[in-house]
């Protein structure tokens, strides 16, 4: 276009000056052809059209049961943490208290086991084995004086053999609390202790659990954010995973737009963008969070020039609306400022996975609109 509005100015500046006509004007008019095609040829802003969405999340219970109190209706803001359901309790507490009661009975025993015999105990059967030799000696004497009158026929051997057999039991109960001594001065041994600390921690684990399931039936807010949906209502039986609500951040929203692969050197996670929408007044800021590492829309195997103008990359871009101005759903401009300086980037920050046994909830990201389709 500029070559072919330079060419007619030209013809005509050399018939002007063939005429001896070049006057100021013409020049002035030379002059404001070539302006204006150099200003409609200046490159335009790239805008990439795509739509906002909000990063969504599905919050469901653990566990199942029937839910006894639901604490937030749709629309309602919530903080992280906040209780948003709560499931029946009853069966999950009588057992909790149950194994606490078994738990403290087994810390008693293994109290006991570690520390040994009260001495108090220790001096009872110290008095009971003296009782019991003083038993034993005297039957001991009964069973001399009977032998000797046996032998002179003056009682019966019926008689000598009951005084011998209590003689016998006699011997019996002084061993027997002889050992029992010497294992209360001893102490339990060192695998008693261990047994009876291990059946202990068994116990305290059982009630950890316990409050683990109890823990596990109040449904929590994840992050701060809005109740989009509620899926469910105070009485119904819901099954593991079931959604109750569906929760999302709406200063948080994002929207896919889809780059000429021609076009897509120079753009890189965290440069700057910029978001502009239908009824809001001013652009808002935002970022490139994630640059696809594969084209869509053209056949795999199709690589010829005509057809290779049809890749595009899919580009994901996070907006920043502190002011939540935008509603999902809604068409969106987007520019990005390619080659941002690396300190100007923005980087979503890297969040480790917490872990599983003290998740509050199921939650499983999706947009509101899924994927574009091509």
């Amino acid at each position: 276009m500029i070559n072919n509005r330079a060419a007619v100015v030209f013809r005509g500046m050399e018939w002007g000056f063939a005429r001896g006509a070049a006057t100021p004007v013409v020049i002035g008019a030379i002059a404001m052809a070539l302006g204006c095609s150099a200003l409609r040829a200046a490159p335009s802003e790239e805008l990439y059209q795509g739509t906002a969405e909000l990063d969504e999340r599905t919050l469901a219970f653990e566990v199942g049961g029937r839910i006894t109190a639901l604490s937030v209706d749709e629309g309602a803001r919530v903080k992280a943490g906040a209780l948003l359901a709560t499931l029946d309790l009853g069966v999950d507490e009588q057992a909790r208290q149950a194994r606490e009661l078994e738990a403290r009975a087994a810390l008693a025993e293994a109290t006991v086991v570690d520390k040994g015999v009260r001495p108090e105990e220790i001096a009872v059967t110290k008095a009971k084995l003296r009782a019991a030799r003083a038993s034993e000696e005297l039957a001991q004497k009964q069973l001399a004086r009977e032998r000797e009158l046996n032998a002179r026929g003056v009682t019966p051997e019926a008689r000598l053999d009951e005084l011998d057999a209590e003689y016998a039991r006699r011997v019996a109960e002084r061993e027997s609390l002889e050992s029992e001594l010497r294992q209360q001065q001893r102490g339990a041994r060192p695998e008693e202790r261990a047994a009876a600390r291990a059946k202990a921690e068994a116990a305290q684990a059982n009630v950890t659990l316990d409050d683990l399931r109890i823990e596990k039936r109040e449904l929590r807010a994840p992050r701060d954010g809005i109740v989009l949906d509620r899926h469910a209502r105070t009485g119904e039986v819901v099954l593991a995973g079931a959604p109750v609500f569906t929760l999302a951040d709406p200063g948080r929203l994002y929207a896919y737009v889809f780059v000429p692969q021609a076009k897509i050197s120079g753009i890189d996670v965290g440069d700057r963008a910029s978001v502009r929408a239908d009824g809001v007044a001013r652009a808002l800021a935002a970022h490139v969070e994630n640059v696809a590492r594969r084209t869509e829309f053209t056949p795999r195997y199709l690589f010829s020039e005509k057809e290779r103008q049809n890749l595009v990359v899919r580009v994901k871009v996070r907006i920043d609306d502190p002011g939540e101005l935008l509603h999902a759903g809604v068409p969106v401009q987007v520019s990005i400022e390619r080659n941002t300086p690396a300190a100007a980037r923005t980087l979503e920050p890297v969040v480790s996975a917490a872990p599983a046994l003290t998740a509050p909830a199921v939650t499983a990201p999706a947009g509101a609109g899924g994927k574009p389709s091509p």
